[in-house]
């Protein structure tokens, strides 16, 4: 399944070269991270049976025309389950902006963080 996603990607990205561009660069980006590295064709024969490939796509702002952001699709099911099936939900923390709004009057100093890149740094557990 994701092989075929994969190739339908390449199709999308040879119709649009300037798109190619952008997303090419985008998961170099990745790379130099370290969020994504690259695997030999050798690693995956030996790879955990339980590890898998992810899909990933372009998702285009038409406020951001130069911005690409690659989505992985954990929601892609094979085997009759996904990514997503298999990651701990954990309990509901998201907050009501009322009472975020409340408590940031209460003490002399706040604190906020940017969270870009939060999704990118799980890591697996699928080396051999």
């Amino acid at each position: 399944m994701a092989e075929q996603r994969l190739h339908g990607l390449r199709r999308r990205l040879e119709r649009d070269p300037k798109l190619m561009a952008t997303y090419k660069a985008g998961m170099e980006d990745l790379l130099v991270k370290g969020y994504a590295e690259e695997v030999s064709d050798s690693h995956v024969s030996r790879v955990n049976p339980q590890c898998g490939n992810l899909p990933h796509h372009p998702v285009l702002n038409p406020h951001k025309p130069d911005k690409v952001r690659i989505v992985f699709d954990c929601a892609a099911r094979y085997g009759g389950t996904s990514l997503n099936d298999q990651v701990h939900q954990g309990p509901d923390l998201t907050t009501k902006l009322v009472g975020v709004l409340l408590r940031f009057r209460q003490e002399k100093v706040a604190f906020m963080a940017d969270i870009a890149s939060m999704f990118h740094q799980v890591t697996p557990n699928c080396h051999t």
